[in-house]
C-alpha cells in the first residue's frame, strides 16, 4: 500500500503540476473556441472586479496571491479543486447514471487491488479506529450488476 505520512498542500500542488506538465494535454479544441472560452473568463473576472468595487490595494493583494498559487506548483490543484467541478456538470448532461467525480490532489495512480471483501491495509496508528464498512453494488441503468466493476476510493486518515 501506498500512503504519504505528512502530504502538505504545496507538495500536493508540485506534483499535480509536474503531472499536468508531463502529460501536455491536447484536445480537439480550435484556438478560436479556446479563444473565446479564455475571453469569457477574463470578463467573468472583470465583472467580480466590478461588482465588489475592488481597490488597487485589493487588486495587488489578490495579484500577489495568483502568483504564489503558481509559484507554489499549485494551478492544477486548485483548478481541479474548485473549476473542475463543473467541467463534471458538463459531462454528466450528456451521459445516464452516476456523475462523475474528480481524482483529488492525492489520488494513486495504478495503486493495489484488493478483492471485493477485504480490509484495507492500514497504518499502526489507524488500526484503533473504528473501522468504516463500506457496502453496495455497481448497477447498470436499469438496476442490474454490473460483473467486474470496479470501484476506486481513496481517503484521509483519523486525522482528516
Amino acid at each position: 500500500m501506498t500512503t504519504t505520512e505528512s502530504p502538505t498542500a504545496a507538495g500536493s500542488g508540485t506534483a499535480a503540476t509536474d503531472k499536468f506538465k508531463a502529460e501536455r494535454v491536447t484536445a480537439d479544441t480550435s484556438p478560436e473556441r479556446l479563444a473565446a472560452i479564455a475571453k469569457d473568463a477574463l470578463g467573468a473576472l472583470n465583472d467580480v472586479i466590478l461588482k465588489h468595487g475592488v481597490t488597487y490595494p485589493e487588486y495587488r493583494v489578490f495579484k500577489q496571491w495568483l502568483i504564489d498559487v503558481g509559484e507554489g506548483g499549485e494551478w492544477p490543484l486548485f483548478l481541479d479543486v474548485f473549476i473542475e467541478h463543473s467541467v463534471e456538470e458538463v459531462l454528466a448532461r450528456s451521459r445516464k447514471g452516476t456523475k462523475g467525480s474528480i481524482e483529488g490532489p492525492y489520488y494513486i495512480e495504478n495503486s493495489p487491488e484488493l478483492p471485493s471483501k477485504c480490509t484495507l491495509p492500514m497504518r499502526p496508528e489507524d488500526e484503533k479506529i473504528t473501522p468504516l464498512v463500506f457496502s453496495g453494488q455497481v448497477t447498470d441503468l436499469d438496476g442490474n450488476g454490473l460483473a467486474g466493476a470496479k470501484v476506486e476510493l481513496w481517503h484521509a486518515d483519523n486525522d482528516g
